[in-house]
């Protein structure tokens, strides 16, 4: 009896943490996506970044993964199934690139009608959500407040976040929608 409690190693930091799927994931550990673009394919992301976002309905996390030049940020779900995005770290778009305006928004948001639409590359992408989001940097601090309007595509393969932050111009994105088994997650 004593051998089994004196007798055990203690272990290294990190070393038996388990890593079961991205809501495990830490600044410094690795993760993998496929099925999402050839150039990331083979590449192994180390984490930079962990951020934490909460709404008054929901709260979710994003990450950097930085594999040499590619640079990739994954957004997931805090709670229920797991639901994922993959979006890559480039210059966001305006909304004159996706031919809607400042008013559009507030209407859609004013309507919150999922009749409502964006159309942009050939896709069309139906009102979701919007509302005031808060950031918490690092997952931690009081947090930073912003606006957000969520659009998914019709077969709901992608999505498009609109941002706004004040003094700031509006920022849009297209993330991708992966599969939880597409992403794999290994502990520093």
């Amino acid at each position: 009896m004593f051998k089994s409690l004196f007798g055990r190693k203690k272990p290294k930091r990190g070393a038996d943490r388990v890593v079961e799927t991205i809501r495990d994931a830490r600044v410094g550990d690795v993760f993998t996506v496929t099925g999402l673009a050839l150039e990331y394919e083979d590449s192994y992301f180390i984490i930079e970044k962990r951020n934490r976002y909460a709404s008054p309905n929901s709260e979710w996390y994003e990450l950097l993964g930085v594999d040499s030049n590619a640079r990739l940020w994954l957004n997931y779900s805090a709670g229920g199934d797991l639901f994922m995005t993959a979006t890559p770290d480039e210059r966001p778009m305006g909304l004159s690139q996706l031919g809607i305006t400042e008013d559009d928004l507030v209407r859609m948001d004013n309507e919150h009608a999922i009749d409502n639409s964006v159309s942009f590359d050939a896709e069309t992408f139906h009102y979701k959500n919007s509302g005031e989001v808060f950031l918490f940097e690092d997952g931690m601090g009081e947090g930073h407040g912003h606006y957000v309007w969520e659009f998914e595509a019709d077969d709901g393969s992608r999505v498009l976040s609109i941002d706004k932050w004040e003094g700031r111009p509006f920022h849009a994105y297209v993330g991708q929608v992966v599969p939880a088994e597409n992403v794999a997650v290994y502990g520093r």
